[in-house]
């Protein structure tokens, strides 16, 4: 149940450009800027920074989707925590979208996004590298492992912000539904690959060695993001040089939007729960299950492999019940899968668990797609930064609140029971959507502005 990839300082002091530029080969991303851009590539696949776009989120998230199941092993194998430990390690990990998002947020709609992507991998592939070397010295403890989820998280937010930010900028607008079931499908191919290659490393080398391959992954995505070659426009000035006035006007876009304001608020509460059964997991399967770490990586991978489903299908779903109706009934089946965990027990949890990952991968991803699109369409991009930072924050700023809580349920309930307890109370997520405007959305937007009657833009939020 480990979250997606993925959202500090940097060295980026990149200085606007003379005149506007738009990318070659793309049209104008919706920023404003002037010029007639030459024919697009006739599909994604045939745009060559596209796809090294994508090859390097695939190499980073195989290699984030190792630590995510590699730290906590590390965590329970080589320093044997307790279920308050695994909470706080969780925890540390997730506390930056809270603390650090909305800044990131103002930081990204200031600068060029690419060299943001660039600095935030390879300070990444530097604190993982910590790690191993503090286990050959013998001097690994858990606050450094505390220090590096939190680092890490806060590279993480940094580079999630400014990713959601430059898809639309690189692509087009009329490309990001297309972008984005592509680049779910990395996703996917982590989420399948990396806990599988996690669990087969910890098994036969340790954790620390594993989180060493995630070391070189974010190397591998460095290297291939400084190959785009496309101009990336510069920043609009349209930010008020005010930090708090800027953060106000982001988080006022997200929440005065009706379509976006109800898939927060649903997130909240379904990043608190889910939270609380990630910090569980590993503890529930390595020690009340007695599941080994390569069956664990096994599970994992088979929960992976249900996102490659899901990307493909998210847009014919779309199309045939509407774009609302699928954020929400995929919304309902990934929340219902979540219940099998505390169900596992005996001979059948493996394949019990296995399955449920498979049919959750499968829900998420098609939510995932459609709530992303939506959101990058619908937001202006002097914006992009600021409104994902605010998701960020809102959203990713719960997920200690649920990992505390996971932790100190564990403590009081057993792991089994305060899995179900969170299994359950996750199901009230999507209910809040049900009540929306979101649930009358039949076609996603072309841009902020084309939106359903009654339902206001961010321009005017």
């Amino acid at each position: 149940m480990a979250a997606s990839v993925t959202e500090t300082t940097t060295n980026a002091t990149t200085t606007a450009a003379p005149a506007p530029r738009t990318l070659p080969g793309i049209p104008d991303g919706g920023a404003g800027h002037p010029g007639t851009p030459p024919a697009q590539p006739t599909t994604i696949w045939n745009h060559l920074d596209f796809r090294r776009l994508w090859l390097a989120q695939s190499a980073s998230l195989v290699g984030s989707q190792i630590t995510a199941l590699a730290l906590p092993l590390t965590a329970v194998t080589l320093l044997d925590a307790n279920s308050a430990q695994a909470g706080i390690l969780a925890a540390a990990g997730s506390l930056p979208f809270l603390l650090c998002s909305l800044p990131a947020g103002v930081w990204v709609d200031r600068h060029r996004r690419r060299p943001l992507l660039i600095v935030s991998d390879l300070l990444s592939a530097l604190l993982l590298l910590s790690i191993p070397l503090a286990a050959w010295l013998d001097a690994l403890r858990m606050q450094h492992l505390y220090a590096v989820a939190f680092g890490i998280g806060v590279l993480t937010v940094l580079f999630e912000v400014a990713h959601y930010a430059y898809v639309p900028a690189l692509v087009g607008r009329e490309r990001v539904m297309e972008a984005n079931s592509r680049l779910q499908v990395s996703h996917s191919a982590a989420e399948s690959a990396g806990p599988g290659a996690a669990g087969l490393l910890a098994q036969a080398l340790t954790a620390p060695v594993a989180i060493v391959v995630d070391a070189c992954s974010f190397v591998v995505s460095a290297a291939l993001l400084r190959r785009i070659r496309s101009v990336e426009p510069p920043p609009a000035q349209t930010t008020s040089g005010s930090i708090r006035r800027d953060v106000r006007d982001g988080m006022r876009a997200l929440l005065g939007q009706p379509l976006l304001r109800p898939i927060v608020i649903g997130a909240v509460i379904h990043g608190i729960f889910h939270m609380a059964v990630v910090a569980l997991f590993v503890l529930f399967a390595t020690r009340t299950l007695e599941i080994s770490p390569l069956l664990l990586g096994v599970i994992f991978a088979v929960g992976g492999l249900g996102s490659i489903p899901g990307a493909l299908l998210s847009t014919p779903i779309a199309r045939r019940v509407g774009v609302g109706p699928a954020i929400i009934g995929a919304w309902f089946f990934s929340a219902v899968t979540i219940l099998v965990i505390p169900l596992a027990a005996g001979w059948y949890a493996v394949p019990l668990l296995a399955v449920g990952m498979l049919l959750s991968g499968m829900g998420s991803t098609v939510l995932n797609v459609q709530q992303w699109s939506l959101r990058q369409i619908i937001t202006p991009d002097a914006l992009q930064g600021r409104v994902t930072a605010s998701h960020r924050f809102i959203v990713y700023g719960s997920h200690p609140i649920g990992a505390l809580l996971g932790g100190a349920l564990g403590s009081m309930l057993g792991l089994r029971t305060a899995l179900a307890c969170c299994a359950v109370a996750a199901l009230l997520a999507p209910l809040v959507t049900l009540f929306s405007p979101l649930r009358h959305l039949r076609t996603l937007p072309t841009s902020p502005d084309d939106l359903p009657p009654g339902v206001t833009s961010i321009h005017d939020s």
